[in-house]
């Protein structure tokens, strides 16, 4: 189950970004590594799930 807030950051993303969202997720996530933000890399990867989630159950012709 994915947490709500990440479900609404990931739909906010996939709305702006598109297919690319993922690709802005990735490129969060390093940026939090990099500075060594342990919480910000969980957060990113629990938006990135989220985003795989929505998009195995996205509705067909949605």
């Amino acid at each position: 189950m994915v947490d709500p807030q990440h479900k609404m950051t990931a739909q906010d993303l996939m709305s702006v970004h598109g297919l690319a969202a993922q690709a802005v997720v990735r490129e969060r996530l390093e940026e939090a590594r990099l500075q060594g933000d342990a919480s910000g890399m969980a957060r990113w990867q629990n938006v990135e799930a989220a985003i795989s989630e929505l998009r195995r159950t996205k509705p067909a012709g949605a």
